[in-house]
């Protein structure tokens, strides 16, 4: 099986080629005596990598307890091991495939699990159990049991809606990092209510630890209180806009939405000296100084300009972490930034 089809997204720092429609893997769906029913990337767009989802960036939010995990993962990308669905004697053999790097990961016994045999999948083996959206931590897995499965490397945002994630998600590609969004369509729906998070039974939680403990980006699970008096000696959180860990009751400006949170027992919560006075405010820089490399128009992009796509139609907005889909514009004029600084509409 071969993909019928790729389109290029528009980047900046890092450059990633995004999926186009696929063709169905063999027996993806069919005999249970075949292990290669895992489905690469199907009908939606692999977005571009963002300046946060890094090695070192991923390693520095992961708890201690949880790295290993990571570290496996990583060893892939950094050898660009190839996508198949064979298992590879000289990758311990695993298939290298997605749920293959999944299981690699997670130490279970090669060739691998299938994403059928996930938490979820109709032939569950009970290596793994389903968890919320808003538990995940770098580690962890989502799965969509039909089609394809993901190492959950990092939440990105406070808000936590978008994520880097380490994958095998096709032929003719080397296992990658990628940044995906909660929002992004995938098979018609958002991958939200699609992907279902799978942990590793045993694997360790966080428990709330400081640099090598603590949550990778924030959110409203993990403990805290809904109003003020945060103690402050509760977890730190680790911060992706200031890329470190921060002490109980910090206030950051993120740099991915521009609202204000506050460190409350290892979890970001959204304003600021609402859980107490901050011990310290980190605002961003006034200065928009960033640019973004627009395909479409052939030439650097100021931060805050808003362009429409020619590769999909999708508007798009420049930021400090690059373009951002935005799926408002153009009606409102404003991105995840704020008003547009300049309006490019395809011809």
């Amino acid at each position: 099986m071969g993909p019928t089809g790729w389109r290029r997204s528009m980047f900046t720092l890092v450059l990633l080629a995004t999926a186009g429609s696929l063709a169905a893997a063999p027996g993806c769906v069919g005999d249970p005596n075949d292990v290669n029913f895992d489905e690469p990337w199907g009908d939606w767009q692999v977005e571009e990598i963002v300046a946060a989802c890094t090695r070192s960036s991923i390693l520095a939010g992961t708890p201690a307890n949880r790295r290993g995990m990571i570290e496996r993962a990583m060893n892939w990308v950094d050898n660009r091991v190839m996508y198949s669905q064979t298992p590879q004697s000289r990758w311990g053999g695993y298939r290298t495939d997605c749920s293959g790097l999944v299981s690699m990961s997670w130490g279970l016994p090669a060739p691998g699990n299938t994403t059928h045999s996930f938490a979820g999948g109709p032939w569950d083996n009970r290596r793994s159990h389903r968890i919320d959206w808003s538990d995940l931590e770098p580690g962890d897995a989502l799965n969509n049991p039909q089609h394809h499965v993901m190492l959950f490397a990092g939440w990105l945002d406070e808000r936590r809606t978008r994520f880097c994630t380490i994958e095998e998600y096709n032929w003719g590609r080397p296992a990658s990092i990628l940044h995906h969004s909660i929002y992004d369509n995938a098979r018609g729906s958002q991958i939200r209510n699609v992907y279902q998070p799978v942990r590793l039974i045993g694997a360790p939680p966080s428990a709330g630890g400081t640099s090598g403990g603590g949550t990778s980006g924030g959110g409203t699970s993990g403990g805290g209180t809904s109003g003020g008096g945060a103690s402050l000696t509760g977890a730190q959180c680790y911060s992706n806009t200031l890329q470190r860990w921060m002490p109980p009751r910090s206030c950051v400006e993120s740099r991915y939405d521009r609202d204000w949170y506050q460190c409350v027992d290892g979890v970001w919560r959204f304003g600021a000296n609402a859980y107490g006075a901050c011990v310290n405010t980190n605002p961003l820089s006034a200065a928009r100084n960033a640019t973004c490399s627009s395909f479409t128009l052939g030439r650097d992009m100021v931060e805050g300009s808003c362009v429409q796509s020619r590769l999909d139609d999708y508007w798009y907005q420049c930021t400090d972490t690059g373009w951002v889909i935005e799926r408002s514009l153009p009606g409102s004029n404003r991105g995840i930034i704020g008003a547009c600084m300049g309006r490019y509409p395809l011809r």
